[in-house]
Parts: C-alpha cells; structure tokens; sequence
C-alpha cells in the first residue's frame, strides 16, 4: 500500500459512503486480478467499433480478458496487490488483459491484433509484481509457447542419453571394421 496520505476525493470528501455499484465493481476486479497471472495495459484510442469487436472476438477465444476500466477504479482495485504498480501507469482511457493460464498470452493475442491494425498500443503490464514497459511486453509475446519450450528443454535433456547407445555401438564396431580392414588386407597379399 502507499505510504502516502491519500486526499479525500468525490464523495468521500463531502462525508458520503462510496456508491455501492462501484464498491462491487472494485471488488469484482479485486478478485479478477487475484486469479490472474498477469495484466496487460492496451490503450484502445483510435478503434472502431468493429475493430474493438474483433479484438474482444479474439481475446475471448485465447481465454483472455479484456476490458476497459475507469482508472479511479483500477487504481483502488489494484491497492495491496501484486499489480499495484499499475496504479501509478493509468494515464487516459485504458483497458486490461489478463489471463489465469501462460502469462504470455494477453500480450501474444494483443500483439498479433496490432500487426493488422495501425491504432492503439501496448502501454505496459505487470508480471510477477514488476512494471514491464512495451518492448518487454513485445518480447513476452514473442516467446514461444509453454509447451514449445518444455518440448525444447525435453529435447535438450533427452540428447546425451540418445548419443549414449550411439557411442556404445561405436565402441563395439571400431574394432571389428578394423579387423575386416586387416582381413582384406591379408587377402591381397
């Protein structure tokens, strides 16, 4: 949490309760981030409807969640979290992704829609507790799947065992191509 004395604002300042829709809204994005394993910050300025529409079509599709939020509401939502570094980047109008699975893949499916379409960005995200700028978000989603990865490192783990039976074979047929070799030898004199 923030060590700073934070000033009363809205209705807070003039002695009201906060509005209860927006308390729920808070809390519904509090339990949102709770599950997720990490957040991508898009700034959509610039999307059509339709565009916006395919974004959500797709981020749907790889599991991800987008959307926008109020930046009042994400700062309370994020306070005492892992993500509360995103509290202090909410600039303008902003929308999140997050994902329960592969941290990657809010930033993969963000990315992949930014190559057809020449608005909005990547602002940043958070992962694992740290503030990530955009070119680490755009080498996140660059990085190959999980599984590609632990299938690589399988493959990295596998090869001295697989030579073994190679180097073994060799071994035990030096000696008899050498032998042959000095049978054939023998035979031309």
């Amino acid at each position: 949490m923030s060590t700073k004395t934070a000033k009363k604002k809205g209705r807070l300042a003039e002695g009201k309760e906060p509005r209860a829709d927006k308390v729920a809204k808070v809390q519904v994005l509090r339990d949102r981030l709770s599950r997720t394993s990490s957040v991508v910050l898009f700034d959509y300025r610039g999307l059509n409807v339709a565009q916006m529409t395919d974004l959500r079509r797709r981020t749907r599709q790889a599991g991800v969640d987008l959307s926008v939020v109020k930046n009042t509401l994400l700062r309370r939502a994020v306070e005492g979290t892992p993500f509360e570094v995103v509290g202090e980047r909410c600039t303008g109008p902003v929308s999140i992704a997050t994902a329960t699975g592969d941290p990657a893949t809010p930033a993969k499916v963000l990315k992949s829609f930014l190559k057809e379409v020449s608005v909005g960005q990547i602002t940043g995200g958070v992962l694992d507790g740290r503030f990530l700028e955009t070119p680490e978000i755009e080498a996140l989603a660059d990085l190959p799947s999980r599984e590609v990865l632990l299938s690589r490192f399988l493959a990295t783990l596998q090869a001295p065992v697989a030579g073994l039976p190679r180097l073994l074979n060799a071994l035990i047929t030096r000696p008899l191509y050498l032998l042959q070799a000095i049978a054939k030898e023998k035979e031309k004199v």
